[in-house]
């Protein structure tokens, strides 16, 4: 008999017990991850003529990322780089006391006003500011695809910021003999501890007929869920961002897992016997807050098939996020971040008023595999995760 927490129940309870508290600080949390967003929504604007910006952020945690991108478009501005008007930007969290703790700590960092939501709504409260532009920062309290699902639409740029690594997956793989095996992590609490177990069962399934051996994949409805009624929102011409840990073939291999992953000190995981045979025990990624005795359980996400799910209604480009790239550098160097780096931190966050947005989508586009391959083989030599960018262009 199975026992033990989910995926989803695990973090559902790490996110309503630490919200607003977080101790971890994600790549969203940064500068430069916000002024890339920053520059190439200006380039958007410039190049389409839109002058009224709506903007949704789906896990917006304590919407240090909604801040850090709505000033610095606001110095865009100033500096005639962007000709924004407005901005209606709408940051979505499951979560609602990290809303509740932004809206506090928020109040007095250049917003005008602040307007606390109605008792239990969901919209937990706005700020706005006169500009220009004309900022309306709405913190809304809602899962990911109930909102979604509900959502009127219209926007210009939907985010998701390493929101798909914490949602639902199953995770397969199949050994050297050819078995393939689907996973299953379950957490139990032991007092002030942890225990996590990584189950392994054989599985037949007609659509991993052909997956090859020594090799992994994941598949989750939740992610390709909400990446699609995400892209419905999208006006024509809108783009969506999801930046996150993930792979993007079908099949990646098995071997970059291998390694016995790093977790809290009072966290315990437990693995099947493989014996001789590769196991994944690295694709379950473990954090925790030993204060509040939480633990969370993230995990790669599959871009192949979000891509899939796109399919036809657009462009997809996938890019290394490229920290590591600029590891390399003296951040105060001219040129830290530059053009033609083939990454997105490097190809967006340099861009300047007046550059040809869609000429740079075309050459992304057409050279993306190329620069994955070459990311990949200079940076990531163990065949480690790739931290990547997966920007959608609707049509």
């Amino acid at each position: 008999m199975t026992t033990g927490l989910t995926k989803a129940e695990v973090n559902s309870r790490f996110y309503n017990t630490v919200g607003g508290e977080i101790l971890f600080e994600t790549e969203a949390q940064s500068f430069l991850h916000p002024l890339a967003m920053a520059r190439l929504i200006a380039a958007y604007s410039n190049a389409s003529g839109k002058r009224d910006l709506k903007i949704l952020e789906i896990g917006a945690n304590n919407c240090i990322f909604a801040t850090s991108l709505l000033k610095l478009l606001t110095q865009l501005r100033v500096h005639n780089e962007a000709m924004v008007s407005k901005v209606e930007y709408f940051a979505v969290e499951y979560a609602r006391r990290s809303l509740e703790a932004a809206l506090l700590e928020h109040a007095e960092s250049g917003f005008d006003k602040v307007m606390p939501g109605p008792a239990e709504s969901p919209l937990v409260g706005s700020l706005t500011r006169i500009g220009p532009p004309q900022l309306a920062l709405h913190l809304v309290h809602a899962e990911a695809n109930q909102f979604v699902a509900g959502g009127v639409g219209g926007y210009d740029v939907v985010i998701l910021n390493e929101l798909l690594d914490d949602l639902p997956c199953r995770a397969f793989y199949c050994d050297a003999a050819g078995v393939k095996r689907e996973l299953h992590p379950r957490a139990e609490p032991d007092g002030e501890r942890w225990r996590i177990t990584i189950g392994a069962g054989e599985v037949e399934d007609e659509s991993l007929a052909d997956m090859p051996p020594n090799t992994l994949t994941a598949t989750s409805a939740e992610s390709r869920s909400v990446v699609r009624g995400a892209s419905a929102l999208l006006e024509s011409g809108g783009m969506l961002l999801v930046h996150d840990y993930g792979f993007v073939e079908r099949y990646t291999e098995l071997a970059k897992y291998e390694p016995v992953p790093p977790v809290p000190e009072f966290v315990s995981v437990d693995f099947p016997d493989a014996g001789t045979q590769p196991f994944p025990r690295s694709f379950f990624r473990i954090f925790g807050n030993k204060e509040a005795n939480v633990v969370q359980i993230t995990t790669d996400v599959n871009f192949a098939e979000l891509a899939d799910e796109l399919s036809g209604d657009g462009r997809v480009i996938i890019l290394p996020h490229g920290n590591a790239k600029l590891a390399t550098r003296r951040s105060d160097e001219e040129g830290y971040v530059r053009k033609g780096d083939g990454i997105f931190l490097g190809e967006f966050g340099a861009l300047e008023a007046g550059d040809d947005l869609p000429a740079l989508l075309a050459r992304l586009d057409a050279e993306q595999e190329t620069l994955r391959e070459s990311f990949v083989s200079e940076f990531l030599p163990g065949g480690a995760s790739l931290y990547a960018d997966f920007l959608f262009v609707k049509d």
